[in-house]
């Protein structure tokens, strides 16, 4: 079988192997992203070569996390070259090299990552049908559903699949992912995070999101979600653990607002108040907030996506309608910025069509992105530094000495300036300092 697409610079790294007497085979997810005409920038060479072996050939090769890999820089791509394995399953710290390309199939998570193609022969190797699960969209465990739990992160692998490639998990795999979820837990945080981002900001991570729930999964991930199961809403067609879920599906495809949309209501389980109507959650989005704060820390995530996550869900019930004044989008711009005001929009339109509304855009909502368009005219951030008098300017005409003080007659003339931006001139606000 003859595989178009394979990069040049991979069949040379092959045909060195090759040449210095090695097997050498394409092997893993660049093979099967190939096969499916998907876009790839890191190629995976199984090879019988040994580490310094490896070396040996190239040179510029650079060991490249665990398990004997040697990682090559070729065109910009990463190519990984791992020695086959002759070891029992499993992600183990203590392994033994050697096996053959078929041993070392085996010991992959799923069949269709256990493939493996001589560019140079065009010999495909497929003893676990991973071809025809490919064709039919199967996600299923290689030889045994015991290889699901030799590495319990491979549970997590299993959603992620499906959230980026659209596949179905096969019903014995899928079983498998819950009679022992609970081995998630010894997963370090890291590698939870690293399958979580790549999940949720795959084209199908609403189905994938499910398969966590329904294995309890997500018990060992966000357990806070789980909370909201059941949780009916009085005027909304679903839960609240799906309504942040359907969010997560619905807003633009970006790591922060996909984060902002699958938490933007988890706070409604610790908020929950009976009313006559039903449920109601007051505050809400500040308790959400909080909570996601705590979530993703313990997740590990940076903390310039946590505060940007944490900015967007603590202010995404603003209100706006055809009657709103402009100084409150001046007000909210100054709190969130210009580089968040468009990603907040964009959470309060999922959150909408995530509640069933039948209009994404409510007629307050064009009206706030028209009245954006006035106030890029005004050309200011709305902050103190777009303050035509400083700090120093006050201390120097007031005689005022730094402190807590002048940092309120500062706060102070902002707001002034917010609803009125006339006032924003030095002389104006000097004679508004010295009067308050």
């Amino acid at each position: 079988m003859v595989i178009d697409r394979i990069p040049v610079f991979v069949k040379d790294i092959c045909e060195s192997l090759n040449k210095a007497g090695f097997e050498a085979y394409m092997v893993g997810g660049s093979i099967r992203d190939i096969i499916m005409d998907l876009e790839t920038s890191d190629f995976d060479i199984a090879t019988n070569a040994l580490p310094d072996q490896i070396s040996s050939v190239f040179p510029q090769a650079k060991p490249y996390g665990n398990f004997g890999t040697m990682l090559v820089m070729a065109e910009g791509a990463k190519v990984e070259i791992t020695p086959y394995r002759d070891d029992a399953p499993g992600r183990k710290p203590n392994y033994t090299f050697g096996g053959s390309i078929f041993t070392d199939l085996a010991r992959r998570d799923f069949t269709i990552n256990s493939i493996a193609y001589n560019p140079l022969t065009n010999e495909l190797l497929d003893p676990f049908g991973g071809m025809e699960d490919i064709k039919s969209g199967i996600i299923r465990c290689t030889g045994s559903t015991e290889r699901i739990w030799e590495d319990p992160l491979r549970a997590m692998r299993a959603a992620r699949f499906q959230a980026q490639l659209g596949f179905k998990i096969e019903s014995s795999t899928l079983y498998a992912l819950k009679a022992h979820a609970e081995l998630l837990d010894s997963i370090s945080k890291e590698r939870i995070r690293d399958e979580l981002i790549k999940l949720i900001t795959g084209d199908y991570c609403f189905d994938a999101l499910i398969t966590l729930v329904i294995t309890g999964l997500m018990n060992y991930i966000i357990p806070e979600l789980m909370a909201g199961m059941g949780m009916m809403h009085h005027n909304k067609p679903m839960d609240v653990l799906e309504h942040n879920l359907v969010a997560c599906k619905i807003v633009r495809n970006t790591l922060p607002l996909r984060l902002a949309a699958l938490l933007h209501d988890v706070g409604k389980t610790e908020t929950a108040t009976k009313t006559e109507k039903g449920l109601e959650f007051p505050n809400h989005h500040t308790k959400s907030a909080i909570m996601a704060k705590n979530i993703l820390q313990r997740l590990r995530f940076e903390t310039t996506i946590i505060k940007k996550v944490v900015l967007l869900i603590d202010n995404h019930m603003f209100y706006y309608s055809p009657d709103t004044p402009l100084k409150n989008l001046r007000k909210l711009i100054s709190k969130v910025g210009w580089e968040n005001i468009n990603d907040l929009i964009d959470l309060r339109v999922a959150d909408r069509i995530a509640s069933g509304f039948d209009r994404a855009f409510s007629s307050g909502l064009k009206k706030m992105i028209s009245d954006l368009e006035i106030l890029k005219k005004e050309e200011s951030d709305y902050q103190i530094k777009d303050l035509a008098v400083s700090g120093q300017d006050i201390i120097d005409e007031l005689n005022m000495a730094p402190g807590p003080e002048l940092g309120q007659l500062l706060t102070k003339l902002l707001e002034l300036v917010l609803e009125n931006p006339e006032l924003n001139t030095k002389e104006q606000l000097l004679e508004i300092a010295k009067r308050i």
